[in-house]
């Protein structure tokens, strides 16, 4: 397996290795053919399949993933590296340096006259341009448009959930799209501080190009690993959204190859054979929790590590799963029956800084992933589940009919409802009142797949969700922001 290494820790022959795999490859023709691809992206207008919707992720690790392919064909030793632009984010870092990427324009055109991708030495000529644009040479115009994104900036960008949200493109908001934020808040100011050529639809053609866009890939591994199950909304089919960029969707241009990449194929990028120099080198093990047992002793032993454990539901029913102990863990609920498929998470629902997740389950296996709060945090803590084994009535909220009422009685309590859409159309799911709501949808037909999620949309602390839904049966589950508030609402749902 290849492992993608920080630019600034290669050596100088890995340096030189990659200079000369990516200076044959544009001498074959075959650079300029990626160039194109992701000029002819842009070009689809609304249609992109790459850019300004769910699909930026996955579509530009496949597109990484075959350009390092292309130059491990040349080369085998190569590998992609990663611009780390938190810590190398000045003209003088080492990622300039003469022997890699070459420095910073010079003069009123901004043109690249240093380092191996100059127009003097012959063999960079940029061929591949947006329209109307003639430049044959590189270039580059440092700082002139903005600042290089802070790890403070992409810590808080890593921070959000779900994947992404409606509508599914680059209206969705960055407080509920990770996808939109990493893509609009970091991944964009990186093209724009270096300028020249990487602000152009053709941006590939400054090789500095796949070094920032591994970095973004490398920052998407670490969410999934963070929020593991939590890989890729939305669905495919759901009204509104690009072709290319629903969940099973082949993707452009390799759409028409007998077996095409959709962004499921390319979730798990050590399935595509390679890592990450500053990945976890171990897997973990599922332990097996009984339900009503005596808590289970675990502990997160290392800084990042995800504890994973599993359990049966052989009755359907209300269960509870929570910590104990002085460690500040977060919780995520995965299934039934399926490791991958996101249910809820929770971080200081339970006493202290414990975590506590409280549903309604059908039968089948469960899966709980268990991280630190902090990626560099270690510490012990016990788990366990309870359940009462009897699954308690779904009260049906009537499209635009009358408000249900509904309470929160004691903290963490979550309320359960359902509706049927009976056509596709746009929905609005919304509470009433002075209790400060936070709402899940999820569906269709299963009350386990996470569709969108609000807090304070509505009028007040009151939330709403809007949607656009196709036939089907959804269910709504309501609590109170505060672990330990409650109150009283009413939900309706307009369609």
């Amino acid at each position: 397996m290849g492992i993608r290494k920080d630019q600034s820790s290669l050596t100088p022959a890995e340096r030189s290795a990659f200079v000369g795999a990516v200076k044959a490859l544009k001498a074959s023709g075959a650079y300029d053919v990626f160039v194109a691809q992701h000029l002819a992206a842009f070009l689809a207008g609304p249609n992109d399949p790459a850019h300004g919707g769910p699909a930026f992720l996955p579509w530009h690790r496949e597109y990484l993933r075959r350009f390092e392919r292309a130059l491990q064909g040349i080369d085998p030793s190569v590998s992609l590296p990663y611009w780390d632009w938190t810590v190398d984010r000045t003209p003088t870092a080492s990622i300039w340096g003469l022997d890699f990427m070459g420095g910073n324009g010079m003069g009123g055109n901004q043109q690249v006259t240093t380092g191996p991708f100059a127009f003097a030495t012959g063999e960079w000529t940029l061929t591949v341009l947006d329209p109307g644009d003639t430049t044959p040479f590189l270039t580059r115009a440092f700082g002139a448009m903005g600042s290089l994104p802070t790890q403070q900036a992409v810590n808080a960008a890593k921070s959000v959930v779900p994947y992404d949200s409606p509508p599914w493109n680059a209206g969705s908001s960055v407080n509920t799209s990770f996808r939109n934020r990493l893509e609009g808040v970091i991944h964009n100011p990186g093209h724009m501080w270096v300028g020249g050529s990487m602000m152009a639809m053709s941006s590939p053609n400054d090789p500095v190009f796949w070094l920032h866009h591994c970095n973004i890939d490398r920052l998407w591994a670490e969410w999934q690993t963070e929020n593991p199950g939590r890989m890729y909304l939305p669905p495919s089919g759901t009204p509104g959204v690009v072709a290319g960029h629903g969940l099973d969707d082949p993707m452009p241009p390799w759409n028409n190859e007998t077996s095409p990449p959709t962004p499921r194929s390319v979730l798990n990028h050590h399935t595509l054979d390679y890592s990450y120099d500053n990945e976890a080198p171990t897997t973990p093990e599922n332990v097996q929790l009984t339900i009503d047992a005596a808590p289970v002793s675990a502990s997160i032993g290392r800084p990042g590590e995800v504890d994973i454990f599993t359990f049966e539901v052989a009755s359907p029913g209300s269960y509870i799963v929570e910590t104990q102990g002085t460690t500040d863990v977060v919780m995520g609920l995965y299934g039934p029956n399926d490791e991958d498929m996101f249910i809820t998470e929770d971080d200081d629902g339970g006493a202290g800084q414990n975590s506590r997740i409280a549903g309604d389950l059908s039968s089948g296996t469960y899966y709980v992933r268990l991280r630190h709060y902090s990626s560099s945090s270690i510490g012990n803590y016990s788990i366990s589940v309870s359940g009462s084994g009897t699954q308690p009535n779904i009260p049906t909220i009537e499209v635009n009919g009358p408000a249900i009422n509904g309470a929160i009685t004691a903290g963490n309590q979550r309320n359960t409802y359902t509706f049927t859409s009976a056509s596709p159309g746009s929905y609005t799911i919304e509470t009433a009142g002075s209790t400060d709501c936070f709402v899940t949808l999820h569906g269709p037909d299963n009350p386990n797949t996470l569709m969108a999620q609000d807090d304070d949309s509505g009028p007040g602390t009151n939330s709403r969700i809007v949607a656009d839904l196709g036939p089907g049966s959804y269910f709504v589950q309501v609590r109170h922001y505060s672990p330990e508030g409650t109150g009283a609402y009413s939900i309706t749902v307009k369609g």
